[in-house]
């Protein structure tokens, strides 16, 4: 009975997990880790005129990116180059110029991006942190694109 309901609980939190993932608006959770105890992506709609524009093979992506610093606070707003951010196709067949960011802070993953909505990480401690934001295909391999911030939190 108690081998069932610890089943249970932790298929509910996995589920959950992917949920947040995968949903229109990214967040994750990360209290306990190290750094930082929350990271936040809050998605606008996109308007009825844009459109998806995919890159034409073999055009290298890019990302720009600026990290805000608040306090224990730090904002980090980006876009892509070459390069479309979408949940659509995540955890399946990789579509050319297509796929998703993967968030670090210092060496440990935190989130999941499909979108070029700015990024919030809270209460980070006091100290040095290394912040990256890494282009992933929709398979999750890499594309050798990244952008690192090193931060110092006082």
């Amino acid at each position: 009975m108690r081998k069932t309901w610890v089943y249970s609980a932790a298929s509910l939190i996995i589920l959950g997990a992917m949920a947040t993932a995968c949903g229109s608006k990214d967040e994750a959770d990360a209290t306990g880790l190290t750094g930082v105890s929350k990271v936040t992506s809050t998605v606008a709609q996109p308007s009825k005129e844009s459109s998806i524009k995919t890159a034409p093979a073999g055009t290298k992506p890019s990302i720009d990116a600026q990290i805000n610093l608040d306090g224990r606070n730090a904002t980090i707003s980006y876009k892509t180059s070459n390069f479309q951010l979408s949940t659509d196709h995540m955890d399946k067949k990789n579509v050319q110029g297509e796929g998703h960011l993967h968030l670090y802070v210092d060496g440990k993953q935190k989130a999941m991006l499909g979108t070029n909505a700015p990024v919030k990480l809270t209460n980070l401690t006091a100290g040095k942190h290394e912040i990256k934001l890494e282009l992933q295909q929709n398979d999750h391999s890499d594309t050798n694109v990244e952008k690192i911030f090193n931060i110092e939190v006082k």
